[in-house]
């Protein structure tokens, strides 16, 4: 592949492959370092990668392997994955290749900013940050209780939110 369709591949597919990074590092800035890094290893690597198939599977592996590269490395005591729940993601990976996720990033989005800015301060420390309830009920001054109700109320608005946009969608298509 050329490497400006490489990059036009991966950008198109951030959203999955960061998931998946997610997924095992549990930190969003390590995994958008990570997601830099296998980037720049596949523009390197283009000349080796046949297609956008191929691309996929191979940014997936580099990436697993940056990112318990980087844990490893940074001697992370956190929870992440196990290698055999790993290699069980990887196998049902390949089914999320098809799905298009830019509408639906773009959706959550939308509806993200529909929150009032208190919820908004709680779904980014939350989700953005990687903090846990009780570290985040200590920043926004709130019982740890109180957060988890408000996360409880905040996924609820967000899936009916979500709901109507593709409801709208639908609407629009027929």
């Amino acid at each position: 592949m050329e490497p400006n369709s490489v990059v036009r591949a991966l950008i198109r597919d951030r959203a999955k492959l960061l998931g998946y990074v997610w997924a095992i590092v549990r930190d969003q800035h390590l995994a958008d370092d990570i997601f830099q890094d296998v980037t720049v290893l596949a523009i390197e690597r283009a000349g080796e990668i046949k297609d956008e198939g191929h691309l996929l599977v191979w940014s997936r592996k580099a990436a697993r392997f940056k990112s318990l590269e980087a844990l490893r490395a940074k001697d992370y005591r956190m929870m992440s994955l196990d290698e055999d729940v790993l290699d069980l993601l990887e196998s049902d990976w390949p089914t999320m290749d098809s799905v298009v996720t830019t509408d639906e990033a773009d959706h959550l989005r939308r509806c993200v900013e529909q929150l009032t800015p208190k919820a908004r301060e709680i779904v980014h420390l939350r989700f953005t940050e990687g903090l846990s309830g009780i570290q985040v009920a200590e920043i926004v001054k709130l019982k740890v209780t109180s957060v988890y109700v408000s996360l409880a109320r905040i996924y609820r608005s967000l899936a009916e939110c979500i709901r109507q946009r593709w409801l709208d969608v639908e609407r629009s298509h027929a």
